[in-house]
């Protein structure tokens, strides 16, 4: 009988102490005396109710300064929406490749994207006036043209997509195997890599021009099928072809640069919240503008000191040969307003891209003086000395 009484007893007891620990458990982690501690400490924010992810795609490589820059720009959009806006980036053509990237983006493939106008060339006519030879003396400079012919004019033939921004290239140079190339005749019979305008422009000086895909043009010159590229300066490490190329020609000032977008799916970009929407508009306006121009004004200035530390024959057109060099360029000019008109554009309002072009070319210049910053190329208040 009193073995009974103290087995019961233990029982009881048992049944005691679990009614008390699932008490205890019942109460919230860091709870004091009962009450909720709902402070957050100053690392912890809070999750967001909700979040977009955005899939952005590019052609460049991961490792290009050019998705760098991109990556960026995700990074400090993620931060000022405080995780509300997440990105997924596709690098390398692994989403779309460049010239299906703009119809990738209008049917929501990738919701943002990175490509150049030259690979979809006479798509879009109205922008494509900043490919043309104009002289930009770097990229520094045509970058913010480049915004800037965006704002002012913000052609219709974007108006699928929403664009964050035009960027361009540093400026193109001749450059090639074998051949020196001190004055356009020396391009006759040669085979260059070149789309759109500046495919153009090597035509018009006695060259044949073809267009290639930019990854796929090293192993063109490798097995010398092609002679060359019109090209800036970075791809010689970007893309590697300072490993197939000798020498390099540089005339800025008939020279051209290739010009990119970074567009926005339209839906995508209406169902963000306004204040998101206003949180990317003051960060490409701001920061993103400026960061890309130095980007591109960077990495010109490191492929051309690769140049020389590689001992690449570099020729600079001398002022007194620029005449026949810009005779050639004046030509594209020429036919792209004669094209223009012909497809019902007037002629004052191409004059008024071209002058808009001018005077904005020259501000910039102006504002890179002012502010000491130099490039590889251009006159010598900019020109970055080696």
């Amino acid at each position: 009988m009193a073995k009974r009484i103290f087995v019961l007893s233990l029982l009881i007891l048992s049944l005691l102490v679990m009614v008390a620990f699932a008490g205890c458990a019942s109460q919230p982690a860091g709870d004091v005396g009962g009450q909720s501690n709902t402070e957050n400490t100053e690392d912890t924010k809070p999750a967001p109710d909700s979040v977009t992810t955005l899939r952005m795609a590019t052609y460049n490589p991961g490792e290009a300064y050019q998705s760098k820059a991109l990556v960026k720009f995700a990074e400090d959009i993620e931060g000022l929406t405080d995780g509300r806006v997440k990105f997924e980036f596709f690098p390398g053509s692994m989403l779309l490749a460049a010239d299906k990237m703009y119809d990738g983006v209008v049917e929501g493939i990738a919701d943002i994207g990175y490509s150049n106008l030259a690979y979809t060339f006479g798509r879009f006519p109205v922008t494509q006036v900043l490919d043309l030879p104009i002289g930009f003396p770097n990229g520094w400079v045509a970058n913010h043209v480049a915004a800037d012919f965006y704002n002012k004019f913000k052609p219709q033939e974007f108006d699928d997509t929403h664009i964050l921004t035009l960027t361009t290239s540093s400026l193109n140079n001749i450059i090639t195997i074998n051949t020196p190339i001190k004055k356009p005749d020396d391009l006759k019979g040669l085979t260059l890599r070149g789309t759109g305008y500046i495919a153009q422009l090597l035509e018009s000086m006695g060259g044949v021009a073809r267009a290639l895909p930019m990854p796929e043009a090293y192993d063109f010159l490798a097995k010398n099928i092609i002679d060359g590229l019109l090209i800036p300066y970075e791809t010689m490490q970007t893309y590697k072809y300072g490993e197939v190329v000798n020498n390099i020609t540089e005339v800025w000032q008939t020279s051209n640069v290739y010009t990119f977008y970074i567009t926005m799916n339209k839906d995508t970009w209406n169902k963000l919240p306004a204040d998101i929407q206003e949180i990317i508009n003051k960060y490409v306006e701001e920061e993103f503008v400026d960061d890309l121009a130095k980007m591109w004004n960077d990495i010109g200035i490191m492929g051309k000191q690769y140049a020389i530390d590689e001992n690449f024959e570099i020729y600079v057109v001398p002022d007194a040969e620029l005449p026949i060099w810009k005779e050639k360029a004046d030509k594209v000019i020429d036919d792209y307003k004669a094209n223009m008109v012909s497809n019902g554009y007037s002629e004052n309002e191409i004059n008024e891209w071209l002058d808009f072009i001018k005077e904005r070319t020259e501000y910039w210049l102006k504002k890179q003086i002012e502010l000491g910053i130099k490039s590889e190329t251009g006159p010598p208040e900019v020109y970055q000395e080696y």
